[in-house]
This record gives structure tokens, sequence and C-alpha cells, in this order.
């Protein structure tokens, strides 16, 4: 075999010595007969047909294949070349349909399907539970972490109390390595004297053995650094000791500051490695028990005591499997010890019929929480842009088909002289394909592109954003693999259609005659099929953009119940910088007025959480009643409602008098007003706030204001109070200031920050934006499905249209001597015109009685996304049918303009 290769490479090597030598061979046999024989030209004749002697030579010493695939190679270049208009109008429809479908899928393969930067990552497991439902009833009690579900499903979540990790250590014979992990919210951490807010994640001592990984310099965490009273230590991440240090080796051994607390660095993680959640790249990682001394000042922070509660769920758990284990031998392993454990910590009848079931599940992707928010509408878009695909092959099928026909005699030809069928659709097909291998090419070009342009589009001003997709090799091999897919696809019909003709009369017809015009038809009846196929998906496709555009505009029209404009959003968190009770109630106000005298800000105030983001805290009810959940809270600083402009519509807002060591008061929306007063006048009641069901404090309601969007844009406006946030409980740790300027906010940016560090350099400044980009980050999938859908329908609309021209041009081209002997006859242009748009119209009808139903049907899949409206909106369908009725009478109306013009005599003459 070996041998035959290299005979057969040496031919190529030396073709065309071989060519002569073989020529040279052929003459002398023929010489030899004509020696012989003396018969001059007949013995040419009895030597054969020296071509096919020739041809059987090249066989025994070539690789017919390639030779034939190489032939085709350049008969279509050559043919590409010749029709410069036709190229270029196809690789550019398969380039925007490949190119939009490699970034979504490179977007896919960073959240489904790329394992872990570990070792062996198969081997991964995470433990995960599953309840019928949680809340009351149920053995957690409290929890730092996400669950999810739903009442029909129940609810599953990844959070253990720090007990059952200890448990699943000890029962963990399957594994080599169990280990836990929480994450930290934004932590101070100061180098040089220089304060950021970072990302971390609190780690205990076998997680980064547990995952195999090296360390880039230094060490990393040891399980005797996870323990009470150990040296405070933290291991940087590579990209984090880079940009504060110049290069890695350098942060090892350095200190630094988190959250007023020396830790030393002894080590930096290898570039690339991100944790074991994709959602996430912490900035640093610190020993679990570091949570104690890190969180000790934060009143909601860890305090020893949460590591013994056996109902307090808040560490993650994954291992890593021993060689030859299965998950289901561990899950078998672990499941009966977790469900006799946790019947030990039921407290009644109602907690034990409902207690968590352990799922071990594979860990190789690492979390599932970027996947849980991404992957559907991800695949909403990933269908859309197949679409967007499958209407650019319709469109170049459409194209091939047209010139098939215009190739009828060539075909015809070749066949009469011996070509056979299966030869010549396959050298159609090598024309389709690299027509398609050049819109590849060009489509990762737009891929590149539209993934930067997706990043940006997801991320909407969120600095520490984690989805980042690249063109790694998966997904150009995906792409290699969609453009050779593609190539075939809508090169097959066409190349089957070309190679189906008649020789003898193909061979015979002219260019316009009769005989050729029946041909045609049978011919152009696949391409309406194909127009009216594409047609149908347009619609589906400006159905969807309709629905989300709409959902977009509903969500924009929410009424806030305050001014959105003109607003400027920071936050700061001096506890963590130091700063310590009552203290730091005064340095808040201090800031605040020295934001105030800033030129251009009209009023500042202040408040503990993001309005638009706030969430339940604490439970505050009317005096005397039990704890009211339903009833949400938000402490705010003094002009809070001027500076919102929240109109007040009875009593008064928080002042500047309302200060530590005055009455306590609240001011009250119109909900909860409702809620809880009903009819009574609330001015001069008295609230309760609770802590940890005791009462911490008593207000007096001073005021009532007008509902404003509390927790987000949907659903409806939950009961709030609004407290003053320096009275006592609850002490203020964070805040977010809200100043109200005289131009664009973002202008007054470094001046914030500028104040800020003077006032102490020790603090940092974060989430800096304005309130209208808050509102928008909150409805981000919204924005995003919005403008993709209307992007991609509009192109979807434009290739289909492109195609309906197409095809009536053709057929408009193809009649010319019909449409001329109707004008001989006395045919009016006008007549010209409604016969072709007639034509138009039942190809549109026929799309669009294919697409509705199918569109209704398949709206359906997108309701969970959908906001203030029905999949079936009759707006949105009647919209979408208007448009696509338009756009295609309108790309039928220049070709059938064009046939009104026909002259006569010319258009005889041409027959």
């Amino acid at each position: 075999m070996i041998g035959e290769f290299l005979r057969r490479l040496q031919y190529y090597l030396r073709r065309r010595q071989f060519e002569a030598e073989l020529d040279e061979e052929m003459r002398h046999h023929i010489a030899l007969k004509e020696r012989d024989s003396g018969a001059g030209g007949s013995a040419q004749r009895q030597f054969g047909n020296v071509t096919l002697l020739e041809e059987d030579s090249r066989a025994m010493w070539g690789w017919i294949f390639w030779e034939q695939l190489i032939q085709d190679l350049r008969y279509a270049v050559r043919t590409m070349m010749a029709n410069r208009a036709f190229t270029a109008l196809a690789v550019l429809s398969l380039a925007l349909g490949i190119g939009a479908n490699t970034a979504i899928y490179s977007f896919m393969d960073s959240i489904l399907l790329r394992a872990l930067p570990v070792s062996d990552p198969e081997s991964l497991v995470v433990l995960n539970w599953h309840a019928k439902h949680e809340g009351r009833g149920f053995v957690m009690h409290g929890g730092n972490g996400s669950t999810y579900g739903d009442s029909k499903s129940g609810v599953t979540a990844g959070i253990f109390p720090f007990p059952a990790f200890e448990l699943f250590e000890k029962s963990g014979s399957d594994f080599t390595s169990l280990f836990a992990y929480y994450p930290a919210e934004a932590l101070n951490l100061t180098v040089k004297g220089r304060a950021e807010v970072a990302s971390g994640e609190y780690v205990s001592g076998d997680y980064f053995r547990g995952l195999a990984v090296p360390p880039a310099a230094g060490r990393l965490l040891i399980p005797d650094d996870d323990r009470v009273g150990a040296p405070p230590v933290a291991v940087l991440s590579h990209a984090f000791s880079q940009r504060r240090f110049g290069v890695a080796a350098n942060a090892a051994g350095q200190s630094v500051l988190i959250d007023n607390v020396p830790f030393t660095v002894v080590g930096v993680t290898p570039p690339g490695f991100f944790g074991v959640d994709p959602a996430a790249a912490p900035d640093v990682y610190l020993p679990m028990h570091a949570n104690v001394i890190v969180e000790a000042a934060d009143q909601f922070g860890f305090r020893p005591g949460d590591y013994l509660d056996r109902n307090y769920y808040w560490v993650e758990v994954m291992g890593r499997l021993r060689p030859g284990v299965r998950l289901a031998q561990a899950q078998a392993t672990l499941a009966p010890q977790f469900q006799q454990w946790v019947a030990t910590t039921a407290e009644n009848d109602q907690e034990r019929a409902n207690l968590p079931a352990l799922v071990v599940k594979e860990g190789a992707a690492g979390l599932d929480n970027l996947r849980r928010e991404y992957s559907k509408p991800l695949l909403v878009l990933l269908a859309l842009v197949g679409l967007i695909l499958a209407l650019a092959c319709a469109n170049v099928a459409n194209l091939l088909l047209a010139r098939a026909a215009a190739r009828r005699r060539e075909m015809a030809l070749r066949l009469s002289v011996g070509a056979g069928r299966l030869r010549l659709v396959r050298q159609l097909l090598t024309e389709s394909v690299l027509l398609a291998s050049m819109g590849g090419v060009l489509g990762v070009l737009f891929a590149i592109w539209g993934i930067r342009f997706l990043t940006l589009l997801l991320a909407n001003g969120e600095a520490n954003f984690t989805l980042h997709a690249q063109l790694n090799w998966h997904v150009l091999g995906a792409a290699a693999v969609l453009s050779l897919l593609t190539g075939v696809l809508f090169g097959l019909a066409p190349a089957i259609q070309s190679t189906r003709v008649d020789v003898m009369p193909a061979l015979k017809e002219t260019r316009t005659g009769h005989r050729a015009a029946r041909h045609v038809f049978r011919r152009i009846s696949l391409s309406h099929v194909l127009v009216s196929g594409q047609i149908a998906v347009s619609l589906f496709m400006l159905v969807a953009a309709g629905l989300f555009v709409k959902t977009l505009s509903n969500l924009h029209s929410v009424e806030l119940g305050f001014n959105r404009e003109n607003v400027l959003l920071f936050e700061l968190n001096a506890m963590r910088a130091g700063h310590k009770s009552p203290e730091i109630s005064t340095f808040y106000g201090d800031l605040r007025k020295r934001l105030s005298e800033i030129p251009g800000v009209r009023n500042v105030t202040l408040s503990d959480r993001f309005l638009i983001r706030a969430g339940f805290m604490l439970p505050v009810s009317l005096r005397g009643a039990e704890p009211n959940d339903a009833n949400r809270l938000l402490a705010v600083g003094p002009a809070f409602f001027s500076t919102m402009q929240i109109p007040i519509l009875a009593g008064r807002e928080i002042l500047e008098s309302d200060r530590p060591g005055s009455p306590a008061v609240a001011v009250i929306n119109e909900r909860f007003a409702k809620a809880n007063f009903g009819d009574r006048n609330p001015l001069g009641q008295h609230l309760t706030l609770w802590k940890e069901k005791q009462a911490a404090r008593d207000m007096e309601v001073i005021g009532v204001s007008r509902d404003a969007r509390y927790g987000g844009l949907k659903g409806e406006i939950p009961p709030v109070a609004y407290i003053a946030y320096d009275q006592g409980y609850p002490e203020p740790d964070r805040m977010v200031y809200e100043l109200r300027t005289a131009g664009d906010p973002l202008m007054y940016a470094n001046s914030v920050r500028e104040i800020v560090h003077r006032a102490d350099s020790r603090v940092p400044v974060a989430n800096v934006k304005t309130q209208a980009a808050d509102i928008d980050q909150t409805i981000n999938q919204e924005i995003v499905f919005a403008r993709l859908c209307s992007g991609f329908a509009s192109l979807g609309l434009v290739i289909a249209c492109v195609g309906l021209y197409g095809t009536v041009a053709y057929n408009v081209a193809r009649r010319t001597g019909e449409i001329g002997i109707r004008m001989a006859l006395g045919a009016q242009r006008g007549a010209v015109v409604r016969m072709i748009l007639r034509q138009v119209f039942v190809l549109a009808a026929v799309g669009l009685a294919i697409g509705i139903p199918a569109a209704l049907g398949a709206s359906k899949l997108v309701e969970s996304f959908l906001f203030g409206m029905k999949p079936n909106d009759p707006r949105a369908i009647t919209l979408a049918v208007a448009i696509l009725l338009g756009a295609a009478l309108l790309a039928g109306y220049v070709p059938a303009r064009k046939a009104a013009r026909i002259d006569p005599m010319t258009a005889l003459r041409h027959e």
C-alpha cells in the first residue's frame, strides 16, 4: 500500500514529464504497428482509441477522484468569475446566515458545551437536592444562595448546611476529594493604598486540589489554611494579579486589605481559570473560615454559629470521583446517608414530609447558573438564525435553479457526448460547496464582529459581565461542517434538476421558444415552492419580532412613579472600609452634603438599595401585629422623594431633622396604606420593624407617597415602607447615592469619584450608572430579543424579497417573447403588470397560508419572554402580514414594471 501511494505521489510530482513520456510511448507503438503492417492510417485504427488508452494509463497511475475534483474546482471558479453578480449575491447571503449561526453557536459553546478549564473535568460531580417545595414547612429555615423550580416540578438547589458538607467528607469513599465554596459579595480590596470593588469566593481547603489546578505563582490554598485561627491568606486570579502587580509572580507574598482585614497573597491561579461557575470570575479566593473575620462587621454577615446551624443552607459542594467510580455509584452511596441526616434536622411532621433528596449530577461544565439564565434565550436565537440560513439557502437554490435553466443546452450537450448524470451532479455540487465555503469564510469574519456586538448587547454596560464567547476550534469546526452541509443542502435539488433533461429536445430548443417555456414552467414550479417557503418563514420571524418589540414597548411604557431622567447612581460600602456605627451614618451624611455642592447637581439623596432592584429584607407590620413578609422596606436619606420626584400625597417626606435621637419615622406608599390601614388615615399610626422575631424599631407614619416601582418592572408594586436610614436598626452598611443633575449625569462621575476619594481613599466607588441604564439592565433580555429579532426579521425579509425578485425577474426574462406577443395583440401595460403581480400575490398567499398557523403554534414557545400581551396577539400578526405583503408586492413590482415596458417589435425580433 505504501509503494502504491509513493508511485501515485511520484506521478503527481512529475506529471508533465509523465505526460510527455506517455505521448511518446503511444507514438512509438503506432509507429511499430505501421512498420509491421505497412498499412499507414489503418495501423492507428488497429491500435485503438489513443485518448482512451491514455485515460486508462492515467487511471492506473493517478487518483481519478482527486483529479476530477480539481477539474471541477477549476470549472467552478471559471463559472463564478463569469457570473460575478450571482456569485457575490450568493456568497453574501450565505455569509450572513453562516456568520449569524456561528456567532450564536459560539455563545452556546461557552455556556452549554465547554468544560471547565481543569484537568479531567469529566470526573467532577456537583451535589444538588430536590424537594416538593420550600418555604414554611421545609427544613431550610434560612439560606444564602439561589434555588429554582416551580410548584409543579418542585424546587432544586445546590446549597447545603456546613454540617452536611462535613457528612459528605466523611462518607465520600467514592471521591478523591470533596470541596465546598460560596460566592462572596463585592469585597473592598485595597492594594498599595488603592481600593476597588472585587469579586471573591470562599473555598474549602481541598478546593484547588479537587480541581487539580496548578499555581501560576506561589502556592494555592490547602486544608491547613481553612481552619479557625489560621493566618489570613488569599489567592488572586491571574488577570487581577497582572492588573494590579504587573506580573503574576510579583503578587505572591504581597499584603492586601480585604474589607479592612490584612491578608497575605500566597499564590496566583493559572491563566484562564475562573473557578467552577462560568457566571462568575472571582478576583480573589479566600479560605472558607475567613468569612467570619471578613464579614464580622456586616450585620447580615456570617458568624461562627452559622457553621453549626443544620437548618441554614449556604455552601455549594462538588467532588472528584475516584477512577472507575460511576455517577450512579456515588449517588447510591451518598443519597441514603444524606436522607438519614436531613431527617434529624426536621422539627415537625410537615418538615419530615418534605425532606430534600440528594441528586449527584455531572460537573464537567461546572455550575449551571449561567446555563439556566441564557440557555433558553440562546436556543430561541439559534432557531431564528437557523431560519435566516434556511432563507439564504432557499435564495441561493432559487438562483441556481434560474441559472440551471439557462444551462440546459450545456447539460444536454455534455450528456450527449457521454457524461454520466452522477458525474454532472457531482460537478454541480462542487460548485455549490465552493460557494458555501466562500460564504463560510466570509461568515467567520462576520461572526467575529457579531460576537463582539452580542457581548456588548448582552452586557448592557455591566462591568462584571462574565459571558465571553470566542472562536475556538470547536466553533470553527462547527462553522466548517455547517458550510459543507449548507452547500449540499441548497445545491442538491438544482443539481438533480439540471441533469434531468431530454437531450434531443434541449439541443433543438431556442432561448425563448415555446418548448423552452414549457420546460421553464416545470423548473419554476420548484422555485415557487421555495419562494412560498421563504415567505412563510419570514412571516414567522416578523411575528416573533413584533411580539418582542411590543413586549419591550410595554415595559418601557410601565408607569414608574418617579422620574428616571438625569439621575446618576453609584454605590458605596464604607463599613467594608472600616467605618463603624454610628460614625458611618455621619460619614454618609457628610458625603451627601459635599456631593450636593457640585455645580450642576440639583439634589442628592441616598438609599440602602437600588430602587428598581430592591427586594425583601426585614419584615415590617403594624404595631401589635405579627411580622408581615408581604410588606417591603427601603431605608432612605433626606429629600429622597424630592430627588426621585415621587409625589407625596399626604403628610411630608423624610427631612434633615429626622436624624439619630429624634422620633423614628416612616413614609408608606399607597399600596401599603390600602393593604394595612384600609379606609383609616395612616398618618400618625405606628409601624414595627422586626429583628429575628423581636421588635427592633417603632416608627410613626408621617407621609403617604405615590406608588413607585420597586424591585423590577414586572409584577405588581408591593406595599413599601420608606424609613430613615440613620435612626437605629438596621445599621447602614452599603448605600446607593442618587444625584439629580442639570445635564448628562455621567458628566459628573469624575467629580463624584474625586469627592469620595478625598473623604476616604479606602472606600471605592462602584456601579456608577444612570437611573435609565439601571432600568434597562433589568430588562436587558427583552431589549436584546427585540433588537436581534427585529434585525433578523428585517434580514430575512430582505433575503425573501431578493429571492422573490429573482424568481419573478427570471420568469419575466424567459417570457419576453410571450409578453411581446400579448402587447402586439393589444394588451395594455397595466394588464401586464397585473398579470405579473397576480403571480406574486398567489405566491405570497400560499406562503401566508402556511406561515400563519406555524407562527401561531410556534409563538407559544416564547410566551415566557412576553410581557403585557398574548403570544397570539392579533396586532403583531396583522402587522407582520401587512409588512410581508407590501414587501412582496414591491419586490414583484420592479420586474412587473420592466415587463410592461417591453417593446413588442424588439421582443418579436428577439424571438
